[in-house]
């Protein structure tokens, strides 16, 4: 499967590092703002190759956006328009419903399977990218009945390879609980 990757910092590095040792992806595209990044990335051997978006776009089976929420709810409607009918988006979204949104009316929303993988560190980069870092974690993925099944079938399989397991629930449920998650953490260590 050839796989984009947007974003080369820790999610996105992790994501293309583990999904081409454990034979899920034939081969990996990144894709960064930062030129510096992107080559980062590729001298690391995170990623095969670093393209622009569309020549990117235009190779995927599937597309992994890895970058902060804000930028996906810019530039995940001009990437489903850009894309071919049978290519999947996933993103590593923090929150959802704001990215749901925002592609609700596009033609090609069944091709986006809104995701978050649950895992992460205090480190940032593409020199923080580690293997493994997705193993026996949860994943949620949102919306499934809005995602075709095809699409919805292909993220499962992503996040099997990962060793993740999978809950699902609505955007709105999904940002509800993390943010409870969140918020407990910074209630915790304020009363301490």
């Amino acid at each position: 499967m050839k796989i984009t990757v947007i974003g080369l910092g820790l999610i996105g590095g992790s994501l293309s590092l583990d999904l081409k040792t454990r034979g899920f992806a034939t081969s990996t595209v990144g894709v960064d703002a930062n030129p510096a990044r992107a080559a980062q990335a590729q001298a690391l051997k995170l990623v095969d190759t670093i393209l622009p978006l569309a020549p990117a776009l235009a190779q995927s089976d599937l597309v992994i956006l890895a970058i902060p929420v804000g930028k996906i709810v810019q530039l995940l409607p001009e990437i489903l328009t850009l894309i071919g009918d049978h290519t999947t988006v996933t993103d590593m979204g923090s929150t959802k419903s704001s990215i749901c949104q925002t592609v609700a009316d596009h033609p090609r929303r069944k091709n986006f399977v809104p995701s978050h993988p649950m895992a992460g560190t205090e480190n940032s980069g593409p020199e923080a990218a580690l293997s493994g870092l997705f193993d026996q974690k949860t994943a949620v993925i949102c919306d499934r009945d809005q995602c075709g099944a095809t699409h919805l079938k292909r993220v499962q399989a992503l996040y099997d390879v990962l060793q993740m397991r999978l809950v699902y629930m609505t955007a709105q449920e999904h940002d509800l609980h993390t943010a409870y998650v969140s918020h407990l953490s910074h209630i915790s260590s304020f009363v301490l």
